[in-house]
């Protein structure tokens, strides 16, 4: 081999590894971030983010509700839902401000009931478009027992996820 050669594979291949390293200590960090994240969303709900009735504006805001995942931060923003809090009669509203076109592959939006029982309340199986994308559920889907408004009562999570089962938010509405 050229002596002159050695030198400039060996800045190569130090170079690659070294990329190579950083690649998989970032990549780590946010499986971290993503890990530390769902951890939270599965606490119990605590608080919630109010907002108007009419127009969704934010009267009181949550730290913790609504945030974006970090697997999906810079592809998609969750406007916190309304009206918060709800009527057992009303309908609420959600939006997600979709930013990266096929960053979203469909949307399962799920409740999880104090015994652990998971129940689906809304599904689109097709790609998000990049827009404004907006859905309604009913409160009375929050309830565990169909057919009685009763127990849609009180601070329920709301957890969205993509069809890849890869969570992108989570968020508390009070149901009164």
């Amino acid at each position: 081999m050229n002596p002159r050669f050695v030198p400039f594979m060996s800045k190569f291949y130090s170079s690659v590894i070294y990329l190579l390293l950083f690649t998989s200590v970032i990549s780590c960090t946010r499986n971290d971030a993503q890990r530390d994240f769902e951890q939270e969303a599965y606490s119990a709900p605590n608080n919630y983010t109010e907002t108007a009735p009419n127009n969704g504006d934010i009267l009181s805001k949550d730290p913790d509700d609504w945030r974006t995942s970090p697997r999906f931060q810079g592809f998609i923003n969750v406007v916190p839902p309304f009206p918060n809090p709800v009527s057992t009669n009303q309908i609420i509203q959600f939006q997600l401000d979709v930013v990266a076109q096929g960053s979203v592959n469909g949307l399962l939006v799920y409740i999880i009931f104090d015994d652990g029982d998971r129940r689906v309340i809304y599904e689109e199986f097709d790609p998000l478009p990049q827009s404004l994308y907006d859905f309604q559920i009913s409160a009375s889907m929050l309830s565990q027992v169909e057919g009685s408004p009763e127990s849609a009562r009180g601070l329920k999570r709301i957890y969205l996820f993509d069809l890849n089962n890869r969570m992108i938010s989570y968020g508390d509405i009070l149901v009164e």
